[in-house]
């Protein structure tokens, strides 16, 4: 059964995510040590800035809660909590929804990724994710995602400081996101030849996927740079 509450949840949470770059602007124009320089920039520069630390933020407290309520379950149980899940499902997505609504000039491969997770994300909510094997990498994927939030915020607060400011928050940013990416890459890889039989569902998905990961090594490559 589609899970209608799930995306009730996701218009409100795109009503909230919108107020937070409201509010990242106020708090951004207001702040004596980077308003300058924030001031100066283009619109659209100053609608990424409010969505990669409204992300980054949002993000983070996704991971926190998603740890307790449905990691610890899953590890020590296997107990996939479906409702839960689709909750923080829609929540993660809303930013990247929010995203491809506000803020022009975002990369093509960003917004082909932002595309992709949101189509992925409203396919979930019909799954039930005990039962499901695509939900549950659908799932693994996105918490890999989501614990590299400081990529965001590195993102955002890069165009606010002078290039070699934030060098150390860079390399932070960019060990936590190749480490996640290798695991989430990795159990992807032992999952999909592990199943003991593949449908049109299970290739569609790794398709789809492709797009995201080619999003991912270009962000990397960056990172590293």
């Amino acid at each position: 059964m589609y899970d209608y509450g799930a995306v009730f949840l996701f218009v409100c949470s795109c009503f909230f995510v919108r107020l937070m770059y409201t509010a990242v602007h106020i708090v951004l124009s207001r702040c004596k040590c980077v308003n300058t320089k924030y001031l100066k920039l283009p619109e659209y520069r100053q609608m990424y800035i409010q969505k990669n630390i409204t992300k980054s933020a949002y993000l983070l407290c996704l991971v926190v809660y998603a740890l307790y309520t449905i990691l610890v379950p899953i590890c020590f149980d296997n107990v996939w909590n479906t409702y839960q899940i689709h909750r923080l499902a829609v929540l993660y997505v809303s930013n990247d929804f929010m995203g491809i609504v506000c803020v022009d000039k975002l990369p093509n491969t960003t917004r082909i990724h932002h595309v992709i997770s949101t189509v992925l994300v409203f396919a979930s909510l019909s799954l039930d994710f005990q039962e499901s094997d695509i939900g549950q990498a659908m799932f693994l994927y996105t918490f890999a995602s989501a614990t590299s939030y400081l990529v965001n915020l590195h993102l955002g607060v890069r165009l606010l400081v002078h290039k070699g400011d934030l060098l150390y928050l860079r390399y932070v940013a960019a060990l936590i996101y190749v480490s996640a990416c290798f695991c989430s890459w990795t159990w992807h890889v032992f999952w999909f030849f592990s199943r003991p039989v593949l449908n049109q569902y299970h290739i569609l998905y790794l398709m789809l996927l492709c797009f995201i990961v080619r999003d991912d090594i270009i962000l990397i490559q960056w990172l590293l740079c």
